[in-house]
């Protein structure tokens, strides 16, 4: 029960990553040691695993309850089953905090992000075996894809719209949900991130806020209320709907992406890792904590994915953003050094058993 547990709050901090953006819960999922594991669990979940869990439902028959436990198995599911509890737990619970802190305390949070992934950087070099001329080739394309994406985001003067009738904005939410989805478990590829520039994350985070003030008669405050601007119009009905819809995407993204995650592990493992390294280093530039805040206003809801990263002036806030940087380094540091050594105590003990 205790592993179990484990496996929940891994999934509360991959849950609380995805919200976050910039931050991918595949860099958590590296970072706590089930990074493969996660892949190989999703690739598991086919035809061929998951009808054996419906041939043995009638769990009142001996052999059909043998069964039904071995089909778990199968699919990894006492290992998704929690993990997907944390996650959602966690997306409920922190998806209207999270926005009023990168709006209104923009520096000092993407400060504290930063400092929370910079340390994982090293995580998947690590666990590479070889270090040769393509993989450094591997680590320089992940880089620039990452940052060229962002970087013409930035600068292609789009401006995103949200949509307002129910069809059309079902339709934009599943496309949107496979597209992020499939970046939530690349490590440095944030999901959220993408959803705020396809002008989505408002809309997703709008809907969650709402659906927990209508079904729990909740008074938000004028900040939070802010984030139903673009879904106020929507029924309590309509917005659980669009939820299902957005999920249901995000299961069609993520059995895609495993699949094709877990082939390039097998086929390229080193190469694929390299790329995941420049993935994640791409952070340092999503993440730049000192923004153009001169492009913010009220008119603007899509300010902050065109903000501009600047030099910081030498100011009480830089000082403080800063400190913030390194504790928070320090804290991820510490909790990668404290997973390495338990998986080297873990095959030290595997190794005299044997």
């Amino acid at each position: 029960m205790l592993d179990k547990f484990k496996i929940f709050l891994k999934g509360a901090c991959m849950g609380t990553a995805d919200v976050i953006p910039g931050v991918s819960g595949g860099t958590l999922a590296l970072m706590l040691n089930i990074y493969e594991r996660l892949i190989d669990a999703i690739k598991s979940v086919s035809p061929a695993t998951v009808l054996p869990l419906f041939k043995n439902l009638l769990l009142h028959k001996k052999s059909h309850r043998a069964g039904f436990v071995e089909a778990l198995k199968g699919l990894d599911a006492f290992f998704l089953i929690p993990l997907g509890l944390g996650i959602l737990t966690a997306v409920l619970t922190v998806s209207s905090i999270i926005p009023y802190l990168i709006f209104n305390h923009t520096i000092l949070t993407f400060a504290c992000f930063l400092g929370l992934i910079v340390p994982s950087i090293s995580i998947p070099w690590k666990m590479m075996k070889q270090k040769k001329l393509a993989q450094y080739g591997a680590l320089l394309f992940g880089l620039v894809l990452t940052v060229g994406l962002t970087w013409w985001v930035k600068h292609s003067g789009h401006e995103a719209v949200s949509p307002t009738e129910f069809s059309t904005t079902a339709l934009i939410m599943f496309g949107s949900a496979v597209i992020a989805i499939s970046a939530m478990i690349l490590p440095g590829i944030s999901g959220s991130f993408l959803l705020l520039l396809m002008g989505q994350y408002v809309v997703v985070t709008g809907l969650l806020s709402k659906i927990k003030a209508d079904v729990f008669h909740r008074e938000l405050t004028a900040a939070k209320a802010a984030a139903l601007e673009h879904v106020a119009h929507f029924s309590t009905g309509e917005a659980i709907a669009l939820i299902g819809i957005f999920m249901s995407g995000c299961v069609v993204g993520i059995l895609v992406m495993s699949r094709v995650i877990h082939f390039a592990l097998a086929k390229a493992h080193d190469t694929t890792m390299a790329s995941l390294t420049g993935m994640i280093c791409s952070s340092i530039y999503v993440l730049w904590p000192f923004k153009d805040l001169s492009q913010k206003s009220l008119e603007n809801k899509h300010w902050l994915q065109k903000a501009s990263n600047i030099i910081p002036e030498a100011s009480s806030q830089t000082w403080i953003a800063l400190s913030i940087f390194a504790a928070s380094m320090i804290f991820s540091a510490a909790v990668i050094h404290y997973g390495n050594k338990k998986d080297s105590e873990t095959e030290v003990q595997l190794e005299v058993n044997v």
